[in-house]
């Protein structure tokens, strides 16, 4: 590990984590503990681990801020804003700015940024790649491709990762898996006209897994980029996922079931062009290929995710 070298004697690395209350930024924070570091969590209010000192700020708060990262060794940048595009400037992009500028003011030796894989927007590629075009195409994927233009700058004596995760789930952000776990009439038909498309489905713990790896490679000079994604699993699909989460939750044997019937991914996707005038193909998938090329090897298959989930919730 290239932090074993610390920076006053004996004592563990001091990681920094944004967003430490959130479903990554949480996970995040219980890997770092594992580890034995000391951890510094910044936080709105929520309840943090009593193992972490809590900094009660927002990212406009510089004041608390700088102290915040103050003699840390890692920061892991995940506060963001998802819904309220009024605030995703200040939170998404100028939020992200002081960030940077403390991890390079502070001499930060290893940031983690936590983008999305949203920022490509529209893109007419089966196979999407982190060399694919960005086309964003609202608020809040504009500000978070902005806010990861500002986290690639290169950073003198630090380690720069940035993270685009697919949709991210864990037993209480359930994603297209919601269908399924509420099986209602109206869920039933959503997985008939959507059952083909691609789910997304990537768990909590593999991203902040992620975003851990890098610390036990080689330091490098050079900002990298990577996609967080399980779309390479066949059963990353809104209808697997109905049939798989139909059969384990009755403790059927779920290696011989075949997705729910659906019609072809062509029909929900013009849907979407014809009301919401966005959105990509179902066939679209993200690729890992380069996280997993450099040795990671993700916790959690699809059949994994669903399991993990029925055991949280029931």
């Amino acid at each position: 590990m290239f932090l074993d070298g610390n920076r006053t004697g004996d004592r563990p690395p001091i990681a920094c984590v944004t967003g430490a209350s959130g479903m990554i930024g949480g996970r995040i924070v219980g890997k770092l503990l594992e580890r034995g570091y000391e951890v510094r969590g910044l936080t709105r209010g929520q309840h943090l681990n009593q193992a972490v000192r809590a900094f009660r700020a927002d990212l406009s708060d510089e004041v608390h801020l700088d102290e915040f990262m103050r003699g840390a060794d890692m920061v892991f940048h995940c506060a963001g804003e998802l819904n309220d595009e009024s605030k995703m400037q200040e939170v998404n992009i100028l939020g992200t700015a002081r960030i940077v500028d403390l991890v390079r003011r502070h001499q930060i030796r290893y940031f983690c940024h936590l983008s999305s894989a949203g920022v490509v927007g529209r893109s007419l590629q089966r196979r999407v790649d982190e060399a694919t075009p960005c086309q964003p195409q609202n608020t809040y994927e504009r500000t978070k491709l902005e806010a990861e233009k500002l986290a690639g700058r290169q950073i003198a004596g630090c380690t720069t990762i940035i993270l685009r995760p697919t949709n991210v789930v864990d037993s209480s952000h359930l994603g297209e898996l919601h269908l399924a776990v509420s099986g209602s009439l109206k869920s039933r038909v959503m997985t008939i006209v959507k059952g083909g498309e691609c789910a997304h489905m990537v768990h909590a713990l593999d991203v902040a897994a992620a975003a851990l790896f890098f610390l036990d490679r080689p330091p490098s000079q050079i900002p990298r980029l990577f996609f967080v994604s399980r779309d390479d699993d066949p059963q990353n699909t809104v209808g697997a996922l109905w049939s798989l989460y139909r059969a384990m939750k009755a403790d059927r044997d779920a290696s011989v079931i075949a997705p729910h019937p659906h019609l072809p991914v062509c029909v929900p996707y013009i849907l979407r062009r014809m009301v919401l005038r966005t959105g990509n193909c179902g066939n679209v998938r993200y690729s890992s290929e380069r996280l997993m090329s450099e040795g990671f090897l993700f916790s959690f298959g699809i059949k994994d995710i669903v399991a993990n989930i029925i055991a949280e919730r029931h």
